[in-house]
């Protein structure tokens, strides 16, 4: 189950045209930024680009709530920026020459390997559009082979529009004989937090109800990531 979690995600990245790799590009008060008015947030500080002289560069940055943790999206006017981090590229070596290729054979105006290993696109905001409903179209996939392998477990899995919330109606006892039962909601909370960051969402959270199908009640909620 967990395999075949991991395996959908880095299909549907692949499949989006982003070959992942090194974590989320640092922000340098001073260096170089790509357009101005562009605002990124990074180590709980919000920059924005800005011109000084003929140069375009990072501001100072204020503080922000966010976190720099997952991947950074910047939506501009006409277009949207995303920066995978480097932690979703482990033990992948992706060069340069591999991004340009694959960014121009997926049609993204632009692919770039960040010298801390994260990789950061531009796309159109109707390519952004796609890629979340492609997204969310694996993440349909990987529910429906769920309940058909296990049709005597689970009985229905739904969600709410931005993917934070999941009910998950199965057989009770069913559910708590099987171990391997409970990986599924690993492989939905991954995937949704995957769907989440790259809409935006600088600290994702899933929650899981496991609703017994019997009865209609609540007896386990799962928080994504786990609450120390």
């Amino acid at each position: 189950m967990i395999k075949r979690a991991i395996t959908t995600l880095l299909i549907s990245s692949l499949a989006l045209g982003m070959n992942i790799s090194p974590a989320s590009a640092a922000v340098k008060p001073g260096s170089a930024c790509k357009s101005e008015g562009q605002v990124t947030t990074t180590s709980g500080k919000k920059y924005t680009c800005v011109k000084k002289g003929k140069k375009l560069v990072w501001n100072k940055g204020v503080k922000s709530t966010s976190s720099d943790e997952g991947i950074s999206v910047d939506k501009n006017l006409f277009s949207v920026d995303v920066t995978i981090p480097a932690s979703f590229y482990e033990d992948q070596k992706i060069t340069q020459a591999e991004l340009d290729a694959d960014a121009a054979k997926k049609g993204y105006g632009k692919a770039k390997l960040n010298s801390d290993g994260s990789v950061s696109f531009r796309m159109s905001k109707a390519q952004h559009k796609a890629a979340l409903a492609d997204m969310k179209k694996s993440i349909d996939g990987y529910i429906q082979e769920s309940v058909n392998e296990s049709p005597k477990i689970f009985k229905k899995i739904s969600y709410n529009s931005d993917m934070t919330e999941f009910n998950i109606s199965v057989d009770k006892a069913s559910f708590e004989a099987d171990l391997a039962a409970g990986f599924v909601g690993f492989g939905i909370a991954l995937q949704a937090s995957f769907y989440q960051m790259f809409n935006g969402t600088q600290t994702p959270k899933t929650q899981l109800k496991l609703i017994d199908a019997a009865t209609g009640k609540v007896f386990d909620t799962q928080s994504w990531p786990e609450k120390e």
